[in-house]
């Protein structure tokens, strides 16, 4: 018996197939699905809208689960506005994300998740969208926000 160890390198069909002809370039395929992306931007910008006032709805209702419903759907926006280069919108969203996550908790402040939502609202607005220090004074604010209000679960 050799010691030595033997190699063995399956064939991959995938390694096959890019490796023959035909296809298009990465940049082309890229080029292809940012013109998929603008053909239904309006579609989905109203959709994130929808979903902004349905956190706003589901915030102000107070039911039981409404807390967990609110986490999923700015975990939506976030993904979405994220995919529309929408960084700043994303980030609020993630913030609301942040502080929505602890579910189980009724400590959250009702008036925390509607300074996001009026947050994300001001996002979308022509104003707020074409001012970049404006923007990213807000996302201050909210991150600033979400570490008082959790500043005292932490205590615990």
């Amino acid at each position: 018996m050799t010691g030595g160890v033997r190699k063995f390198y399956p064939e991959v069909r995938l390694k096959r197939l890019l490796a023959g002809p035909g296809g298009i370039r990465t940049q082309d395929a890229l080029d292809c699905a940012d013109r998929g992306l603008e053909g239904i931007r309006a579609h989905c910008l109203d959709a994130i809208d929808a979903k902004i006032e349905k956190i706003m709805n589901l915030a102000k209702s107070g039911e039981p689960g409404s807390l967990r419903e609110c986490y999923t759907l700015s975990n939506e926006v976030f993904g979405e506005a994220g995919a529309f280069q929408l960084d700043e919108l994303s980030a609020a969203a993630h913030s609301l994300c942040s502080l929505t996550s602890d579910s189980a908790s009724d400590n959250i402040p009702i008036k925390a998740i509607i300074v996001h939502v009026d947050a994300m609202r001001a996002l979308r607005t022509p104003a707020l969208a074409d001012n970049r220090d404006l923007r990213r004074a807000v996302l201050a604010e909210l991150r600033g926000l979400v570490s008082r209000v959790a500043a005292p679960h932490g205590a615990n």
